[in-house]
């Protein structure tokens, strides 16, 4: 997919952010890349469940401005009112990313400062949403340039064994504690673990992961739904065909639990072996 070849509501989303931004400080932006579900075309606009448990996909980018940005400057205000007409107008998808230097591009994530970014559409002059390694090899490896030059063209940071250090810590430092949680009967796991959401979140994210380990590649949800489908033992084909379905509206996979009690005790069942299997993957010499 190129620039000009966008979902409709993301060239909208793109073209009004822009826009905002040249007019409010015309050559601030001097690239801007997509990364995320489009990159690796697998965006869904719509989805079940609604606000932070919806299964549709976001909208993720990288801004690129030539120089470091002060937080208290008219760049950074500029930058701000952008972000925020474009999301007053077009709510969803939310809008995400992160505002970059050409000279971060090149350094990586593990020194890059707090940098403007924004999640779940809420923007923030400083922080580290996105700055991490996965941000930087989908850019690299996948991103979408609407401006700038192709990142085949750029100096960019991406660097598998970061990526593969990254993912494992992510296991184990998110997912494990992530489960655990989750395994809880109190309200607020159970509301959620009956959500669509839920097996969409944790049975693709997972298998993502597991994915990455095994091959060195990056997939999107979507595609980490057909690894599993291919690579995982059929106790869990339903729970898997299950959330293929749900993240795809129904073009993959398929529906079969009556019972999302019962959907919510196979996704915790395949998060657990999963997180374990993906673990003892042998490490690529």
């Amino acid at each position: 997919m190129s620039g000009d070849d966008l979902p409709a509501e993301v060239g909208r989303s793109v073209e009004l952010f822009l826009n905002a931004i040249d007019e409010l400080a015309p050559g601030l932006v001097t690239g801007f890349y997509l990364v995320g579900s489009v990159a690796l075309g697998d965006f869904h606009s719509h989805g079940a469940g609604r606000g932070r448990l919806t299964t549709a996909s976001d909208i993720d980018f990288v801004a690129v401005t030539d120089q470091r940005l002060e937080r208290e400057s008219r760049e950074m205000e500029a930058l701000a009112r952008a972000h925020a007409a474009t999301v007053a107008a077009s709510p969803r998808p939310n809008f995400d990313g992160v505002v970059l230097t050409w000279a971060d591009l090149a350094a990586g994530p593990s020194v890059c400062p707090d940098v403007p970014c924004a999640q779940e559409s809420r923007f923030a002059p400083a922080g580290r949403s996105g700055i991490n390694p996965v941000t930087f090899c989908e850019l690299a490896w996948h991103g979408i340039a609407v401006r700038g030059p192709q990142p085949a063209d750029i100096d960019l940071w991406a660097d598998r064994n970061a990526l593969h250090e990254f993912t494992i810590d992510n296991l184990r430092a998110y997912w494990r504690p992530w489960w655990q949680q989750n395994q809880q009967r109190r309200p607020l796991p159970l509301i959620i673990g009956l959500s669509a959401w839920f097996p969409v979140w944790a049975v693709l994210g997972v298998s993502r992961l597991h994915h990455l380990l095994a091959t060195g590649t990056m997939t999107s949800k979507s595609g980490a739904g057909r690894y599993a489908q291919k690579v995982f033992d059929p106790r869990w084909q339903p729970v898997i065909a299950e959330s293929l379905s749900l993240r795809t509206n129904g073009a993959e996979g398929y529906r079969s639990y009556r019972n999302p009690l019962a959907r919510r005790r196979d996704t915790l069942a395949f998060l657990d072996t999963t997180i374990d299997a993906a673990l003892a993957l042998p490490t690529e010499s």
